[in-house]
């Protein structure tokens, strides 16, 4: 799979991860089983701060955790970013 448009997905600064896990980052890297060393922002040599919710630009409604840079997590809801499709683990 390639690279997608992403944008962040609204309402969910509040939303606390499972129980299962310590944050929304840990929750991906236990569902990838790998540690985020970079934010997965296409061309974003950031440091991974946070698990972003995202929604694929256009579907609106499904949504996924990717680790992002304190920047890119902060992007406007109707901002578009590009990152790899692979990347993305699903909230469901």
């Amino acid at each position: 799979m390639g690279f997608i448009d992403v944008k962040n997905k609204k309402g969910t600064a509040d939303k606390n991860s499972p129980v299962e896990y310590s944050s929304w980052l840990d929750f991906w890297e236990k569902k990838k089983g790998k540690k985020a060393s970079t934010c997965e922002a296409m061309r974003c040599n950031g440091k991974p701060d946070v698990g972003g919710h995202v929604i694929k630009s256009g579907e609106g409604g499904k949504e996924y955790i990717l680790p992002l840079c304190y920047s890119h997590n902060n992007k406007p809801e109707d901002e578009v970013f590009k990152a790899w499709e692979d990347d993305l683990v699903s909230v469901k």
